[in-house]
C-alpha cells in the first residue's frame, strides 16, 4: 500500500515538473509563429516598399488581365482605383486584349515581351514597355509583371534625329538620298506589280537672278513655299523631295503617264499663280516641269528614269520654260 501510494506520490511530482516545460515549448512555439508572421509581414512591406520606390509604372495582373497589385507610379498616373480593373482597358481603352496585349503574349508563350509604344491613355508618351511571367512551383504562369518605362524624351529626340537624316532642313521635303533609295524601291516594286510610275523634276525660273536681286533670305521663303504647295498638291502616296538648289522631284506611284501630266498641269498653274512676299518683295514665280513614266519611257534604272525626266525639264526650259515637257525618246526626235 505505501508502495502504491510513494508511486502515485512520484508520477504527480513528474506531472508538476512536465507541465512548465510544456508551456514552455507551447510558449515557444507561440513566439516562433509570431516571428514568422512578423517576418513574412516584413518582406511583404519590404517588396512594396521596394515596388513603389520605382518611378517607372509596374503592376501585376492575374490570367484575367485583372490588376491586383500596383505602385505608387501606376496609381499617381493611372488613378488610385485600377486595382480590379482590366489592364488592357486602363491602359489602352480597348474592352478585349488584342494581340500585342503584352500580358496576352506572356500568358500564351510563358516568355518576357518588350517593346516600345506611344499610348494615348498617358498623353501619348513614349514607353518602353516590358512584362514578364510570374510562374508558381510548377513552371505555370499565374500572373504577368508589367513595367512601363517613359522614354518621351529619348524616343522624341530620336524621331527628330531619324528626320534630320532624311528630311531636308530647309523645305522640310525629303532629302536627294533618302529620296533615291525610296525611288529604287518603287522603281522595282512597280516591275514586279506590272504597274505603271511617273516622275516629275520641277525647277523654278530665274531663281538664281532672283536670289542676287532680292537677297537668300527671301530665295529661302519662296523654297520653303513651294516645297509646302508641292506637298498641299500631292497624293498621300507620293514621295516629294528637294533634289538640289531649286530643283524638286516628285514621284507618283500607279500613275501612268496620262495621269502624271494631269497632275503636272495642275502643279505648274497653281504654281503660276502663286505670290512670295515677304517685308520687300512681292512676287509671283513660275516652274518649268520635266516628266517621264515607266510604262510609257521604259528606263532601265532609276538614273535613266530621273535622267529623262530631267531631259524634258531643260527642253522645257530651252523653249522658254514656264511650262510641263514630257519626255521623247532621241529617236522620235530625229522622226
Amino acid at each position: 500500500m505505501n508502495c502504491a501510494c510513494n508511486i502515485a506520490e512520484e508520477i504527480t511530482s513528474e506531472k508538476q515538473n512536465i507541465n512548465p516545460l510544456i508551456r514552455q515549448i507551447n510558449n515557444d512555439k507561440a513566439g516562433e509563429q509570431k516571428k514568422g508572421i512578423a517576418r513574412f509581414i516584413d518582406d511583404a512591406r519590404l517588396w512594396q516598399q521596394t515596388f513603389d520606390a520605382s518611378a517607372d509604372i509596374m503592376f501585376i495582373v492575374d490570367r484575367e488581365f485583372n490588376i491586383i497589385r500596383a505602385n505608387h507610379a501606376a496609381k499617381k498616373d493611372l488613378g488610385d482605383d485600377i486595382i480590379g480593373h482590366k489592364c488592357f482597358k486602363t491602359m489602352y481603352g480597348l474592352d478585349d486584349p488584342f494581340s500585342h496585349c503584352p500580358a496576352c503574349r506572356v500568358f500564351q508563350t510563358n516568355n518576357p515581351v518588350n517593346n516600345e509604344q506611344k499610348i494615348f491613355q498617358l498623353e501619348n508618351r513614349w514607353f518602353d514597355v516590358s512584362a514578364h511571367p510570374i510562374k508558381d512551383d510548377h513552371g505555370f504562369v499565374w500572373q504577368c509583371l508589367h513595367i512601363y518605362r517613359d522614354i518621351t524624351d529619348r524616343k522624341e529626340m530620336s524621331l527628330k534625329l531619324e528626320e534630320l537624316e532624311i528630311k531636308d532642313p530647309l523645305t522640310g521635303v525629303y532629302n536627294r538620298r533618302h529620296f533615291n533609295e525610296i525611288f529604287k524601291r518603287e522603281f522595282e516594286l512597280a516591275f514586279r506589280r506590272l504597274s505603271d510610275l511617273s516622275i516629275l523634276v520641277l525647277d523654278l525660273d530665274f531663281f538664281k537672278p532672283l536670289v542676287k536681286i532680292c537677297g537668300h533670305s527671301y530665295g529661302d521663303l519662296v523654297l520653303k513655299e513651294f516645297a509646302d504647295l508641292l506637298q498641299g498638291r500631292i497624293r498621300k502616296t507620293d514621295i516629294c523631295a528637294r533634289l538640289r538648289g531649286d530643283q524638286f522631284a516628285i514621284l507618283l506611284p500607279d500613275a501612268d503617264l496620262d495621269e502624271g501630266t494631269m497632275i503636272a498641269r495642275n502643279i505648274h498653274a497653281i504654281a503660276e499663280q502663286n505670290v512670295y512676299e515677304d517685308q520687300d518683295n512681292c512676287r509671283q514665280i513660275t516652274v518649268t516641269i520635266g516628266l517621264a513614266a515607266i510604262n510609257a519611257h521604259t528606263p532601265d534604272s532609276t538614273e535613266d528614269m530621273l535622267t529623262y525626266a530631267q531631259m524634258a525639264m531643260h527642253e522645257a526650259k530651252d523653249e522658254g520654260g514656264n511650262r510641263v515637257g514630257i519626255y521623247t525618246p532621241f529617236e522620235l526626235i530625229q522622226k
